[in-house]
């Protein structure tokens, strides 16, 4: 079984790093700002924080917000989140978002998590975490991109891609740990926030613009987005991206499909 804790204890500096210089994670999150409305005075919770991108990205659009919780279950997230997010309106704090009622004794206006719900392993938990700390009305607002949610296209780019970085570690005797969640459709989420005292307000799908080849394979040198990697020494990982780089650098230069949904729900109950 993949260790998710253990991946993202190594991964701050990698994702931090990353964020920085390619534009998936920026756009994604001031999207998923922009689409919260988040107004004057209110609290808001940034679930699974990571290195604070979307914390960071909700103090500069909303000067005037009271409160936010960073809440994410890895240490090292959380103690880059606090060098780059430095504000007294922010409390961080280190927990399993399945927990978050237990880490917030008052109630919130909204709560947001960019690019990582659909990952988490107990989702009807981690709504009821959610309802019980949200004021009456108050919102969840998240995404997911092609990985997670069926958009009824193909990626035979991304296809590709892995298929390579998966006959490149055969080739060195590895077998890769390719267990996917399979996708998921509109209906299927509405009916699980439908059960947890939630009632869809709004959707809205993105594209960000096509991601480059050395994108992609930057985003691999990230050990908790790479989980086929987790057993794989690093010495072997950096050579079995460099090659499979090499392969793919003269015959894809861009991924063009990049699409996001974003779901805004609100608490009924």
């Amino acid at each position: 079984m993949i260790n998710f804790s253990k991946l993202w204890n190594k991964s701050g500096k990698q994702y931090y790093n990353y964020a920085l210089k390619f534009p998936q994670y920026k756009k994604t999150n001031e999207k998923l700002v922009e689409i919260s409305e988040i107004k004057a005075n209110q609290i808001v919770v940034d679930l699974a924080c990571g290195t604070g991108l979307t914390t960071k990205d909700v103090l500069k659009n909303y000067p005037d917000i009271k409160k936010v919780y960073a809440i994410d279950f890895s240490e090292e997230m959380i103690n880059i989140a606090k060098e780059f997010v430095q504000s007294k309106k922010v409390a961080f704090i280190v927990a399993d978002v399945q927990d978050v009622d237990k880490f917030i004794s008052e109630k919130v206006d909204v709560v947001l998590c960019n690019s990582a719900f659909w990952q988490f392993q107990n989702q009807n938990q981690v709504l009821k975490s959610i309802i019980s700390i949200l004021k009456d009305d108050g919102i969840f607002v998240f995404n997911l991109n092609q990985q997670f949610f069926d958009f009824g296209e193909s990626e035979p780019n991304q296809k590709i891609i892995i298929d390579t970085l998966f006959s490149e570690m055969k080739k060195r005797g590895y077998e890769p740990n390719s267990k996917l969640k399979p996708k998921v459709a509109r209906e299927k989420i509405e009916e699980l926030f439908n059960q947890e005292g939630f009632i869809l307000n709004k959707t809205e799908i993105i594209n960000i613009g096509p991601r480059s080849i050395e994108d992609f394979f930057n985003f691999f040198k990230i050990p908790a987005t790479a989980t086929f990697f987790e057993n794989v020494p690093e010495e072997d990982q950096k050579q079995i991206l460099s090659s499979a780089y090499e392969k793919l650098k003269n015959q894809i230069k861009q991924i063009e499909n990049n699409k996001w949904i974003y779901f805004v729900f609100r608490k009924i109950r």
